[in-house]
């Protein structure tokens, strides 16, 4: 079965007064605290396949930057909170990609509908404002290219991951209001 490149709606923005909102934003924090304990086993396995940043693309590119951002905020606090990761020296540098990454994700879905290419530049920035942040907190260059080295697994994962996670919620219609049900 095929789809067409813009049969998704380019996205269902979800208001803060629609309960809706915390509700999927809880799901998908949820889904972001997951993913990285299945992978932290791995060495690297976080820089490598950037799990706590899947969710909050897909958050941010069906339900719009409130999504985005309360699941990019919480997740990785809560993260930390609860196990220690991200190690509090990189905390700052992983909130702030995951709210660019919202912010993109959230203009790219209302511009050109569901395609992998925005999903790529979407990752791609957030990969390259870690670099940009880490550099200017005191990093070195060649550290940060090897962060963008490893995480390129993971960037390929959200890409196609994410496309087929937006298209299956825009197939079974997850988070759109039901007819007759006026969203509040």
């Amino acid at each position: 079965m095929s789809f067409p490149a813009r049969s998704m709606s380019a996205q269902q923005t979800l208001s803060i007064r629609d309960a809706r909102l915390y509700v999927f934003a809880a799901v998908f924090t949820a889904g972001n605290l997951i993913a990285p304990a299945l992978v932290h086993s791995i060495p690297k396995g976080g820089f490598i396949f950037l799990p706590i940043f899947f969710f909050t693309l897909v958050a941010a590119y069906r339900f719009g930057f409130a999504a985005g951002a309360l699941t990019g905020l919480a997740s990785p606090i809560l993260n930390y909170a609860l196990t220690g990761m991200p190690p509090q020296s990189e905390l700052f540098t992983v909130v702030a990609q995951s709210v660019l990454l919202a912010a993109i994700a959230t203009a790219l879905a209302a511009r050109v509908g569901l395609a992998v290419w925005p999903l790529l530049v979407a990752a791609v920035a957030m990969q390259l404002a870690g670099f940009a942040i880490d550099v200017v907190r005191g990093g070195t260059v060649s550290a940060g290219l090897d962060v963008l080295r490893l995480g390129i697994p993971g960037v390929v994962l959200m890409v196609a991951g994410g496309y087929v996670a937006l298209r299956l919620l825009d197939r079974f219609q997850i988070g759109k209001p039901r007819p007759g049900l006026a969203a509040r």
